[in-house]
């Protein structure tokens, strides 16, 4: 048996030597005539091993060699991985690593079994097995050994077979053999252009969390004996991690924001019944490429207003370039950057523009914020434009259900100029209560009830009653996940409903498709069978009531996947776009609000993915950007592999605007195909799957996803099947029917 202690407190993507140790013949248990004997040595060493408080103890895989040989890690190819992995000696060995799994060692003391498998697809078909026959115990992991040479011709599909194998497999460490190496003319060691991409492979996979170790016999060549010998290699993948693009990977800001959420399950948010918590509302406010583009919607949104001419004009203001540019940011930024001289002096007539923005379920206030930036720099444009005398004021009305954040929003109202139409606060009004309007400026009204009940607010109500006081555009952040999972379309339908929208409202964002695809991680269905194991009540402690594993596992989680594969092309579920238009307005002449009355949010899809040679290589672990440099490698591959499949991926892609005018459109997505490369508010969401299916090659997955609702809840049902030939080979029951497990109140 093999053991080493790993520090506690090295960094994930840390990259560590293991020295060499020697140790008896114990794990060929199998072949072994005293079986008995050898369980109470490999029994005495495990206890030891937890006694000196060692994580990870490594053991073989199940093998063919009756041998009675000493098996040294360090060898060259310490193990031989079974060739038929359904044979009864293999069987016996995964119900050994299960007792293990199960006792006391891995439950109290927290042991990992690391279990080592040879870099071959037959090698880590056997290890899916054993995890299968292990229930996925999350005491259970894999050390990936890089034991063998890699021709370039078999890249295509071993690199295939390892996407898949990322997820399915539990990788907790790579192992790289000696053997392996190259050496440059130096004399140093280097690897295969081929490993090279394994490596860049891996490493940018599970860069985070994996351990590295160094094994091996030592070249002749080398200078020095002993352990220290293998520091060129270690040096040597060092630096390999630290080539591009690893780094920009691994160590980016987002990367370590993202770190603590791991393969971390969280439960979807309760946005309507549950009020968000401050420190949720300052984590979504850091993203960096959510707001900006929500800007650019409501900016493209504003320009194709103008130019229809669908804001009435409210007065015409007499001033200079020179005085608006002591109050708009923009406009002081455009004429820095003009290349032609203006007369910041000369006093010109504008004409000024209303346009009235609805931001439903404002937080904080950055849709606010985006909002203002926005009419500010419309005005800018327009004034330095051809026509140069419209400029717009924007209404904005700020509606939050949240009693704290609407502390925090009157406190911006009552502070910042930029929410009081350019003027400070503090200032008291004039006499006759009137203050000039400021050609680009914004007044803000915050709010605070619930968005699908306006008609109870004294200021909505006069909007309602008033059509040209109602709203013009509509801004909201609500999307979930799956697009749909946070009740985006029953509270833009509730607005709507209510009639303080314009019939010619636009709503931001239009629409949102919902997309679905298969997805292998052990990792992530050890974690939601573990989830089983938690009170059912927070409040009640450990002695209350336990979620149990059928609720466990009938409950979609929002996770940032990392140990996980997405095993082909994510599909379009379902879209919702908003506002809703009545398809007969033209003969009935319904009004929005109307139009909104006659819908209803329930779907559902059926969607089948046919074999996929490449195993969705290009997907990586479902979120992220598709990988092009995945896609060259794999190309050609045909690898005819069994995939296992423990549950199904959910993303989203929305079109927060499309300028027909401009054919310029500002969208947002978490779907690999479309992804927004440094967006981080959103995690995939995660069904799991009660019966984990294994797909043979040239096999079909199909998937139904039902979203549905009653008068105070809406949620999702789902199941999987593998069909080949007209045959189902497996199937999974529906899960979470009539949402006895989990469901989004209303």
């Amino acid at each position: 048996m093999s053991r080493h202690h790993l520090p506690k407190h090295a960094r994930m993507d840390s990259i560590t030597s293991l020295h060499r140790c020697r140790t008896p013949p114990l794990l060929h248990l199998m072949s072994l005539t005293s079986r008995r004997e050898s369980s109470r040595i490999l029994w005495g060493g495990l206890e030891w091993a937890s006694h000196m408080n060692i994580p990870a103890v490594i053991l073989p895989s199940p093998t063919d060699d009756d041998s009675d040989e000493d098996e040294d890690m360090f060898d060259a190819a310490p193990c031989k991985p079974t060739s038929v992995a359904n044979k009864a000696a293999s069987r016996d060995y995964a119900q050994l690593v299960s007792a293990i799994s199960t006792s006391s060692i891995c439950t109290t003391s927290h042991v990992q079994l690391w279990i080592r498998v040879p870099l071959s697809m037959q090698a880590m078909q056997a290890f899916q097995l054993l995890l299968d026959r292990c229930d996925h115990s999350p005491s259970i992991g894999c050390m990936l050994h890089m034991d063998r040479n890699i021709e370039p011709g078999a890249l295509p599909s071993m690199a295939s077979a390892l996407h898949a194998f990322l997820g399915a497999g539990n990788v907790k460490a790579v192992s790289w053999d000696t053997g392996n190496f190259l050496r440059n003319k130096k004399g140093f060691p280097t690897l295969s252009k081929s490993y090279q991409h394994i490596f860049s492979m891996v490493y940018g996979r599970l860069g985070r969390t994996v351990r590295t170790l160094v094994e091996g016999q030592l070249d002749a060549r080398s200078d020095h004996g002993g352990a220290s010998s293998r520091l060129h290699h270690l040096q040597y993948l060092r630096h390999l991690r630290s080539r591009a693009p690893l780094p920009s990977k691994l160590d980016s800001e987002e990367a370590v924001l993202e770190t603590p959420y791991l393969d971390s399950l969280q439960s979807p948010l309760q946005p309507l019944g549950d009020h968000l918590e401050y420190q949720t509302y300052e984590t979504f406010e850091k993203d960096p490429v959510k707001y900006s583009n929500y800007g650019e919607a409501i900016e493209l949104a504003l320009l194709d207003g103008l130019a229809r001419g669908a804001y009435p004009a409210i007065k015409s203001v007499f001033t200079s370039l020179g005085r608006l540019k002591e109050t708009s940011e923009s406009l002081r930024e455009r004429l820095e950057e003009a290349s032609c001289h203006r007369d910041l002096g000369a006093i010109a007539e504008i004409d000024v523009k209303e346009v009235t923005i609805l931001v439903v379920g404002a937080g904080r206030g950055p849709l606010v914020r985006e909002a203002i930036a926005a009419v500010d720099r419309v005005t800018s444009i327009s004034l330095l434009g051809t026509e140069g005398n419209v400029a717009l004021h924007a209404k904005i009305i700020a509606i939050e259900k949240n009693p704290s954040a609407m502390l925090y929003l009157q406190s911006l109202r009552e502070t910042e100029p930029s929410w009081n139409g350019a003027y400070d606060p503090g200032v008291p009004d004039l006499a006759n209560g009137a203050r000039e309007i400021v050609p680009g400026s914004s007044r803000i009204s915050v709010i605070g009830c619930d968005m699908r009940e306006a008609t109870s607010h004294p200021i909505l109500r006069k909007m309602i009653e008033n059509q040209q006081a109602r709203g013009d555009i509509v801004v909201s952040e609500l999307l979930g996940s799956f697009g749909d999972n946070e009740l985006s379309p029953e509270c833009l339908d509730g607005v709507q409903k209510c009639g303080v929208l314009k019939d010619t409202c636009v709503s931001i964002p239009q629409s949102y498709t919902a997309f679905l695809a298969p997805v292998s991680s052990a990792r992530l269905i050890s974690e939601a069978k573990a989830q089983g194991f938690h009170p059912l009540n927070h409040c009640d402690g450990p002695g209350g009531s336990m979620v149990g594993v059928q609720r466990a596992l009938e409950t979609p989680y929002v996770v940032r996947c990392h140990a996980a594969s997405q095993t082909h092309d994510e599909q379009a579920c379902w879209t919702y776009t908003h506002p809703h238009v009545s398809k007969n307005d033209a003969d009935t002449g319904k009004s929005s609000a109307e139009a909104a009355a006659d819908v209803h949010n329930d779907r559902c899809a059926h969607l089948s993915f046919s074999s996929d040679p490449t195993n969705g290589s290009r997907n990586g672990c479902g979120y992220g950007a598709v990988n092009g440099d995945i896609v060259r490698a794999v190309e050609g591959s045909d690898i005819g592999a069994t995939l296992t499949i423990h549950g199904l991926l959910g993303t989203f892609h929305s079109v927060l605007y499309e300028s027909k005018r401009t054919k310029r459109t500002s969208t947002i997505s978490i779907a690999p195909h479309s992804f927004s490369t440094g967006m981080f508010s959103w995690f995939p969401l995660y069904f799991p799957l009660k019966e984990v299916l294994r797909v043979p090659p040239a096999s079909t997955i199909n998937c139904s996803i039902w979203r549905k609702s009653d008068d105070s809840r809406v949620w999702y049902e789902w199941c999987a099947e593998v069909e080949k030939s007209g045959f189902i080979l497996s199937t999974c029951s529906i899960h979470n029917p009539g949402g006895r497990a989990y469901h989004v109140k209303k």
